[in-house]
């Protein structure tokens, strides 16, 4: 029973909050918006990279490809609602995986890592939409269960484990870190023609979803998956601040530390080093989740960007080698002091509850007046929108793309593309409203003809200029949730 308690408990923890904030045809997110609008924009014939920016390897699209397709015959929000569904069912499926995988270090390690994953804030948050993060963790934990303890492999499982992880890895490119680590801990149990087998599946496949769009637009492709995102200036968020969402607070990216903040991110990173510690030398088997976590966690640490679902990145490897832990502990309370194992237990599950407070019980997402939208742009050809929910909300995307309206899939995006860009560290905004390139493209992109959407100003970095023109504008419609001007 326990695996099936943990699937629906994962999902409803991934879905209660999205219906009591924004629904499942609200507006939950920003880049949700951009991969659904991109494999939109694929089915309607236009190429990613070549026809308009796309800064992930192109997986993601053919994942949602059949919800935008539902999207066609029904509505845009029937599509992306019905998507994010999916998509926290996958989150539910990680649940399961990770007790599935932690039970090989013992039915309590098993237990509270599938609990850990099912309520853990960054793991809800990221998991209750299409984001890229949900793929990628699927990938890792399916891989780690094919391979059980990385001895006497079967073929197809180490051709079944590339294969997952090199889809991962055509999803978003900071999967090349757990399957670098898998690969080596393969070669060190089971030698080298099991690495090399688990290898070359993991390249074949993700050369078989990436190359037919690196052959239709090659210089393109390399320049925004590669060349823009090792280009990303630092968004200013500090090493303390990402220790904080990774311990739970996943809205970390805007908070402020104050003493109590800097107390938990304390006890809680020793704890996890603890578990690290400990699981590495009592527990072979956890050795590969604790190399796994002190590989993503650097990257998730020192890299130039830090969001609030960043966090889900470290979550396979952190509630495995938690949970051992939690194995180990309570396996030396009860050799040592038997009469602790309750005090033991109640700890451990105290701590899940409070793991559990910083997910489920947030309303996440902002709800759309989509009667009131479609009154003010009327019958407009085309309408624009600064995020693509906005338009998907709308039910506005597909028709437009019908229409072969311009659609700028991810407009901020553009902003670690253009030529000429010079961001500044810092706040994104911030950053962008001194930008010269930016402003020359939002002078051009506010002045270009059919109603306009503005859903995000702050991030979007308007600079005077780009202000003024916007002011220009009759306002059609102005809500707490978003704001339409004329053309």
């Amino acid at each position: 029973m326990v695996p099936w308690l943990l699937l629906v408990v994962a999902f409803l923890a991934r879905l209660v909050p999205v219906l009591r904030g924004g629904g499942l045809h609200g507006i939950l997110a920003y880049d949700d918006g951009v991969y659904f609008g991109a494999a939109d924009s694929l089915l309607s014939g236009r190429l990613p990279y070549r026809d308009f920016l796309f800064l992930h390897p192109p997986g993601v699209l053919l994942v949602l490809a059949p919800f935008t397709g539902l999207a066609r015959v029904t509505s845009d929000p029937t599509g992306f609602a019905v998507a994010r569904l999916a998509f926290m069912a996958v989150g539910a499926l990680n649940a399961v995986l990770a007790y599935a995988v932690a039970r090989r270090a013992g039915r309590v390690a098993g237990i509270a890592a599938g609990v850990l994953y099912a309520l853990w804030g960054p793991a809800v948050y990221a998991e209750r939409t299409t984001l890229l993060e949900p793929l990628v963790n699927l990938g890792v934990l399916g891989a780690l269960a094919l391979l059980g303890d990385g001895r006497s492999l079967p073929r197809r499982r180490l051709v079944l484990a590339g294969v997952v992880l090199g889809a991962a890895v055509a999803v978003k490119l900071w999967a090349v870190m757990p399957l670098v680590v898998i690969v080596v801990w393969v070669l060190r149990r089971s030698g080298r023609s099991a690495g090399l087998v688990l290898t070359a599946a993991a390249a074949v496949t993700s050369a078989t979803v990436v190359l037919p769009f690196l052959a239709a637009a090659p210089r393109a492709m390399v320049r925004m998956v590669v060349l823009d995102q090792l280009g990303r200036p630092d968004n200013g968020v500090s090493t303390l601040v990402r220790l904080s969402g990774v311990t739970g607070n996943y809205h970390a990216a805007g908070s402020t530390l104050h003493t109590a903040t800097l107390l938990t991110v304390a006890v809680v990173v020793a704890l996890v080093a603890v578990s690290a510690v400990a699981a590495a030398v009592a527990a072979p088997t956890a050795r590969v989740w604790v190399a796994m976590l002190v590989a993503q966690s650097g990257l998730l640490l020192a890299g130039p960007a830090y969001y609030d679902h960043y966090a889900t990145f470290i979550a396979p490897a952190l509630v495995l080698v938690v949970g051992t832990g939690v194995e180990l502990l309570v396996t030396r309370v009860r050799e040592r002091v038997p009469r602790l194992v309750p005090v033991a237990a109640v700890a451990c599950l105290a701590g899940l509850a409070l793991v559990a407070v910083t997910g489920p019980v947030h309303r996440e997402g902002r709800r759309v007046p989509t009667e009131l939208v479609a009154a003010a742009v009327g019958s407009a050809r085309c309408v624009r929108a600064d995020s693509t929910s906005a338009l998907i909300a709308t039910d506005l995307l597909t028709r437009d793309l019908r229409r072969d309206c311009p659609l700028t899939v991810d407009v901020t995006g553009l902003t670690y593309d253009l030529a000429s860009s010079q961001l500044d560290e810092g706040r994104p905004g911030a950053s962008r409203r001194t930008d010269a390139a930016w402003q020359h493209f939002l002078r051009h992109w506010v002045s270009r003809d059919g109603p306009l959407i503005v859903v995000q100003p702050g991030a979007d970095g308007y600079g005077p200029a780009a202000r003024a023109l916007l002011r220009s504008n009759r306002v059609l419609l102005r809500t707490d949730q978003l704001t339409v001007y004329a053309e």
